[in-house]
């Protein structure tokens, strides 16, 4: 008999237990189509992926620890679904979308690991194409062409980043502090700084309630010198009237060298029925140094046609112009685009399919 109540006894701190457990969550996007992408009097056609969100494979999980308190983590990464590879050198799957820890509460949240910054979820969440596809913004990389450090230009490794708390009437902000994790002496003894080379600083502040969204941030990477620090700012407005979002997005990004690449991007997300409308167009005004006036600009139409809430077929085309040295080109996930001269043009268009689950 006591043996019996023994074993109830410990089934039911082993259930208990279990309850007490997040339930894990597979989740997923993938997204495959047909591009063209063409520039310099060549072009590249083929199968490609990402065109419209990026396709990835992810788990998460939230456990409800009592008292108001909850422990939650998420671990994604990115496929190449076109080929079955993940998206990284040597085409393994890792956690570099996102892999972080988290704890939550009344006081909002703290979490922990690789995640995205502030100044890049500006930029994502107030542009029609975001960063995907041929219509791609070039926005948190605006400052490449002029040798701007992009180690942080959408994510942060070794972070810590604070979010208050959902119930503010709108209002929303969160910090982040990424440490740069490298050791001065071993690296780069006579470069002063070597040791936050790859650490970021940065915050948002915003205001999402009805039609209107509001969101400005700034961002600081270091680059172990000032020359290779780069410092951003955006600013992004987006209003819906009935089925139309138009929507602005504001960025200045400077090098510690001083060369500053201002983004203005005038967009638009209309939906009317099972289609979605979207365009955008972006104007890279290089504003300092030796490149200034060497400009480019992109104009942007896409199509969407959902076949149910998962499930959406698209089409996108892109055109970027360049001026003076400038030679950006059409990009997209998957082919490579021929070079482009100075101050020519690029086009690039895709149809594709996009499946969430």
């Amino acid at each position: 008999m006591k043996k019996s109540l023994l074993a109830l006894a410990t089934l039911g701190l082993f259930a208990g237990a279990a309850a007490a457990q997040s339930t894990v969550t597979l989740f997923g996007i993938v997204d495959a189509g047909f591009a063209r992408v063409s520039g310099g009097g060549k072009s590249n056609k083929g199968i490609t992926n990402s065109g419209l969100n990026s396709s990835r494979l992810g788990f998460r999980g939230v456990e409800d620890l009592g008292g108001g308190l909850k422990a939650g983590f998420w671990l994604e990464g990115q496929l190449n679904n076109d080929t079955g590879d993940g998206a990284t050198t040597g085409g393994a799957l890792n956690f570099q979308r996102r892999s972080t820890l988290s704890l939550m509460g009344g006081f909002g949240e703290v979490r922990v690991g690789r995640d995205y910054t502030p100044v890049f979820l500006t930029i994502a969440g107030y542009e029609p194409f975001g960063v995907n596809g041929v219509g791609q913004t070039y926005a948190h990389t605006s400052t490449a062409l002029v040798g701007g450090n992009t180690a942080n230009a959408a994510r942060a490794n070794n972070s810590v980043q604070y979010f208050l708390p959902a119930n503010l009437g709108g209002f929303n902000g969160s910090v982040m502090y990424a440490f740069g994790e490298n050791d001065a002496v071993a690296v780069t003894p006579t470069t002063p700084g070597a040791d936050k080379a790859t650490g970021y600083f940065g915050f948002h502040v915003g205001y999402g309630a009805g039609p209107l969204g509001v969101r400005a941030s700034y961002g600081k990477s270091e680059g172990g010198t000032n020359n290779a620090d780069v410092k951003s700012t955006a600013i992004g407005v987006r209003y819906t009237f009935g089925a139309v979002t138009p929507m602005v997005l504001w960025q200045d990004e400077k090098t510690g060298a001083g060369v500053k690449v201002r983004t203005i991007e005038l967009g638009v997300a209309a939906a009317f029925g099972q289609s979605e409308v979207r365009g955008s167009y972006k104007n890279y005004d290089v504003r300092n140094g030796a490149l200034q006036n060497n400009d480019w600009k992109k104009l942007a139409l896409g199509y969407g046609y959902n076949l149910s809430k998962r499930t959406q077929l698209y089409g996108t085309y892109a055109r970027t112009t360049n001026d003076g040295a400038s030679a950006r080109a059409v990009a997209n996930n998957g082919l490579a685009t021929p070079a482009v001269a100075a101050g020519k043009s690029s086009t690039g268009y895709e149809a594709g399919i996009r499946h969430i689950f």
